[in-house]
């Protein structure tokens, strides 16, 4: 059995803020690694035409910024949707995809931090100047980190992150796979957990 879980996320989303939050635990206690795969949800939406929750019609949207702040609560989080939102998170995406060259075992505790900062706020998340110094704070490189917001390269991974995501019929945030099995949601964490301690049902 492949012991491996792909994790889907994009750094603006709540919800994968949420889950972000606990899916090393989840993996780790069930004998799973991580895949952390950064991706931009303003692509995919592109994709599926489709708009984030809180710039949807306003009944759908005032429902939505509701449950976001209620879910957090029962996970014991703490919740401000940032202002302005959504944002692009693409810098802080490519730091993502450099810390999985130089440090991969750092990759969880980053995206816990800046999302934990940014939902908490306010933070400046995508801020190459912040992300820098968030890293240099982690005793890692941050004038590296900062390279790699301009670097073609990780620019070049990110899309073809986002064109993988869409192959593989991700449509939204978190999305986790697991033995080919998706899972939209951080609702969907106790059917996650099931499927990891079980093998699959």
């Amino acid at each position: 059995m492949n012991k491996r879980i792909e994790y889907w996320f994009d750094y603006v989303s709540p919800y994968a803020y949420l889950t972000t939050q606990v899916i090393e635990d989840l993996a780790t206690k069930y004998g799973y690694t991580i895949d952390w795969k950064p991706m931009l949800l303003g692509v995919v939406f592109k994709t599926t035409n489709s708009s984030p929750l809180t710039m949807r019609p306003p009944i759908m949207a005032n429902y939505h910024q509701q449950d976001m702040e209620r879910s957090a609560r029962f996970a014991g989080l703490p919740f401000i949707l940032p202002k302005p939102f959504p944002i692009n998170t693409q810098n802080t995406a490519r730091v993502c995809l450099w810390m999985k060259e130089v440090a991969p075992e750092r990759v969880g505790e980053f995206t816990r931090g800046v999302t934990k900062a940014y939902f908490s706020g306010p933070a400046g998340l995508n801020d190459i100047a912040w992300l820098a110094e968030y890293v240099d704070q982690m005793a890692l490189d941050g004038a590296a980190a900062a390279a790699a917001c301009k670097d073609e390269r990780y620019k070049a991974q990110l899309a073809e992150a986002c064109e993988e995501a869409v192959g593989k019929g991700v449509f939204g945030a978190p999305w986790v796979i697991v033995d080919g099995e998706p899972f939209w949601g951080n609702d969907r964490l106790p059917q996650l957990e099931k499927w990891l301690a079980t093998g699959g049902f």
